[in-house]
């Protein structure tokens, strides 16, 4: 008798994991780059009280019976779904209108000659010493901005990494001829010296104020002293095979996990990446009236499950009480 108990507390637990999860996609309903989850259940493990058995000359086959103890949580799966754009009117505001991410993360140590672009490898071409791609954070959030050290950043402080000149040396104008390179990711920076070596310092001797910009294709521009607008290199964007592989850090960040497939970054619209769209933010992919729905149907069930509880409490007052 007390299967339908623990039958139900199981349900309880279940529907109660699911609740949580219906209730932190309702909280960043509007949140930028938010993607929503969804709770799974299966049926948890079985009693068997008898065996299937086969037909003989004389009788038929009879079937298993079989008491099952309730349910669990089978996953909690991101639906990574794009969703629509936001317009902020910000030109270093961008989005990404479908597949891939953004490449965050700290500041290369020093030695370090960059990240490869491809997962599980560490040296790519003439640049060597390199860092696996997965020392690098995924976000969906594209609201950038620059220090003061002209470094592309995002609103916790990483750096953006990309695609840049790597005879640039970080000062402009860009030499003549060169190209940017593919085989290696680099913090995405504002040169703030020339080519002649002297600094640009705004009026009260400190680094101008600086402006960039991106295009659907993923160029980054800034326009620097004097008004002149220059090319600093392609942001990069992450093309992971298995989304549902990418685990959720603090904020808007993933990390590559151990079943995400081998993730390679290219410039937006190439490998299976979507193009950008500049001045806007991703929305939050929740869909309130189904959340609402999934609410109801929860509560019910978590209802219905209280129920059984009583029930069953009931019928063992029941029979501790037959003797008096």
């Amino acid at each position: 008798m007390v299967r339908s108990m623990y039958a139900a507390i199981a349900g309880l637990k279940t529907h109660q994991s699911k609740m949580d999860v219906i209730g932190n996609n309702i909280s960043n309903c509007n949140t930028y780059g938010y993607k929503s989850s969804r709770a799974a259940f299966q049926e948890a493990m079985y009693t068997t009280t008898s065996h299937a058995a086969g037909g003989t000359n004389s009788f038929g086959g009879t079937n298993a019976a079989q008491v099952g103890y309730g349910c669990k949580l089978a996953s909690i799966d991101k639906l990574f779904e794009a969703s629509t754009p936001a317009a902020t009117g910000k030109s270093s505001d961008v989005m990404i209108t479908g597949n891939g991410f953004f490449l965050v993360g700290n500041k290369l140590p020093t030695g370090v000659g960059g990240v490869n672009p491809e997962q599980g490898s560490t040296e790519n071409g003439d640049v060597a010493n390199q860092q696996d791609i997965t020392s690098l954070l995924l976000t969906r959030v594209g609201n950038f901005g620059v220090d003061e050290d002209g470094f592309i950043v995002d609103s916790q402080g990483y750096v953006v990494y990309g695609f840049t000149y790597p005879e640039a040396q970080q000062v402009y104008p860009i030499p003549e001829g060169a190209s940017i390179s593919h085989n290696n990711l680099m913090p995405l920076r504002v040169p703030l010296q020339k080519a002649d070596g002297t600094n640009v310092q705004g009026d009260d001797g400190k680094p101008p104020e600086v402006t960039i910009a991106f295009d659907p294709s993923g160029t980054v521009t800034a326009k620097v002293a004097g008004g002149e607008t220059i090319t600093i290199g392609e942001i990069a964007l992450a093309n992971v095979p298995n989304t549902g592989g990418l685990e959720m850090g603090t904020g808007s960040y993933y990390t590559i996990g151990n079943n995400t497939g081998v993730v390679e970054a290219f410039q937006p619209g190439d490998g299976n990446t979507a193009r950008l769209q500049p001045s806007c933010l991703e929305m939050a992919n929740v869909d309130i009236a189904n959340e609402f729905a999934e609410m109801i149907t929860t509560q019910r069930g978590f209802q219905a499950n209280t129920r059984i509880v009583t029930v069953t409490d009931q019928m063992l007052e029941e029979l501790v009480s037959m003797k008096r």
